[in-house]
């Protein structure tokens, strides 16, 4: 070939490669494509993609722990539901713990002082730095369980478990405080209208840190202002709601700041009382397993049980004037296997002195008894002067009942309770002579069932006058 045919046919091969470069690939439509494969290749490819879907959906899969300190449960059930008799009674919040024995799981079987332990617990032993350590970086470790309770109006805030450690160039600092169980709470009615839905809410809060804030002793500081600056009252009526909710509010709220940052895990609960229940004695309710980390300075390091707490609500009872409550089991003393049975024992107890004599809780300040509370009241004064003139003494009598009854009951008490008040004003208070309640439309009822369970005779509910 000549040099000149050479250099034309190189040209044309140059041209060729450059379009093929510069071109668009030419890309076949999806539907235009054909699957070469031979058949027997395309069905076990077709059945391994089928398979691989099925065993996707098939395989279980292992539910997510977002709570890895804290566990809970309920213990209420529908078919053990055993509260039946909670409507129009009263009852507290209860709150017991099973926590380890105070045995020690490294000292298992040796003797120490002369006392040998037994059991496979472990110590959460006191461990610092050494003093190098804490003058370079100090540490600040906390963990809270907190218990937060409401009941319509009545809120209480209870710090269960309380851990720290301070480590820093001032030295090493340790503080655990543990509450094993609380029953001194105040009772609430539970209304017959199924309004009074208690909510649980059990919060773990923990914080660490390089500098020292000491928020475990902080929270048992905020715990004892709290108690030291209000009033605590029996039971929650209007006039004493609104203390017991700014107490819950203040713990509340200072442990929400001393815990702003770090870790927090929170179990909501309503509690419904007709599903509430008690096993051989044993009162049940919502449960929570409480852990800690093993090292201090990693959440999620090796976590260790500290115990379980139940947070659940005492036995019902008819009325804030007597302690018997209804038990149908009878494991417990003081204990009626019906709610009549408890009423006709309570009215058996009775002392008008005791009854009028009880003590309400206004704010911060005590108002005074149930006595002093009724004399305070412009209708009663107006009825002491009506009572006294002939005429207008049946009408005014009734009209007493009615107030008293209703004036009790809007304190947020039972009208069980209230059928008392008025028992305990007729026998206990100054009422001009002549007046004859147990002929009274308005006062008769009440005041002859009382009379009944206390094996009186109806005549001697007469008034002959109280100086």
């Amino acid at each position: 070939m000549s040099t000149k045919s050479s250099a034309y046919f190189v040209s044309l091969i140059a041209l060729l490669l450059a379009g093929c470069a510069t071109s668009p690939p030419v890309v076949m439509p999806h539907s235009a494509r054909v699957d070469v494969r031979p058949a027997p290749v395309q069905a076990l490819t077709e059945w391994t993609n089928v398979a691989q879907e099925v065993r996707r959906e098939s395989v279980p899969t292992k539910p997510i722990n977002i709570t890895p300190l804290s566990s809970f449960s309920d213990e209420w059930t529908n078919e053990s539901a055993a509260g039946g008799d909670f409507s129009g009674a009263y009852t507290r919040l209860v709150i017991s713990s099973a926590l380890p024995k105070a045995n020690a799981g490294n000292l298992a079987g040796k003797s120490v002082d002369g006392a040998k332990y037994e059991g496979n617990e472990e110590l959460l032993d006191y461990q610092g730095q050494n003093i190098f350590a804490r003058y370079l970086w100090g540490s600040d470790f906390s963990i809270n369980l907190t218990a937060f309770i409401s009941v319509g109006n009545y809120e209480s805030s209870i710090p269960l478990a309380t851990i720290g450690h301070i480590s820093n160039s001032e030295g090493e600092q340790w503080s655990r405080v543990i509450h094993h169980s609380r029953s001194d709470f105040p009772l609430f009615l539970v209304k017959n209208d199924g309004t009074r839905v208690p909510t649980i809410r059990i919060s773990v809060a923990g914080a660490k840190s390089i500098s020292s804030r000491g928020a475990a002793t902080a929270v048992q500081v905020a715990l004892g202002v709290a108690k030291a600056t209000s009033a605590s009252a029996s039971v929650v009526t209007k006039l004493s709601e609104q203390t017991t909710k700014d107490r819950a509010r203040a713990v509340d709220d200072a442990i929400s700041k001393l815990f702003s940052s770090g870790i927090a895990e929170e179990h909501w609960s309503d509690r419904d009382l007709r599903t509430w229940n008690a096993q051989a004695g044993q009162i049940r309710g919502a449960t929570l397993q409480f852990r800690i980390p093993g090292d201090e300075s990693n959440w999620n390091s090796t976590r260790r049980d500290v115990g379980k707490w139940t947070i659940t609500f005492d036995y019902p009872r008819p009325s804030i004037f007597s302690d018997w409550r209804i038990c149908p089991a009878n494991f417990m003393p003081r204990c009626a296997g019906s709610v009549e049975q408890a009423r006709q024992k309570v009215h058996a107890g009775l002392d008008a002195g005791e009854v009028l004599n009880y003590t309400l809780v206004n704010g911060g300040n005590t108002l005074g008894t149930i006595r002093a509370y009724i004399s305070q009241q412009d209708w009663y004064i107006a009825a002491q002067s009506a009572l006294a003139d002939p005429a207008n003494r049946d009408v005014a009598a009734a009209g007493l009942c009615r107030r008293i009854r209703n004036d009790i009951t809007a304190l947020d008490l039972s009208g069980f309770d209230s059928e008392i008040v008025v028992w305990a004003v007729v026998n206990g208070m100054p009422i001009p002579a002549g007046v004859d309640f147990s002929e009274i439309k308005d006062c008769k009822r009440g005041l002859t069932t009382i009379a009944q369970n206390r094996g009186e005779l109806p005549q001697q509910l007469a008034a002959t006058g109280h100086n």
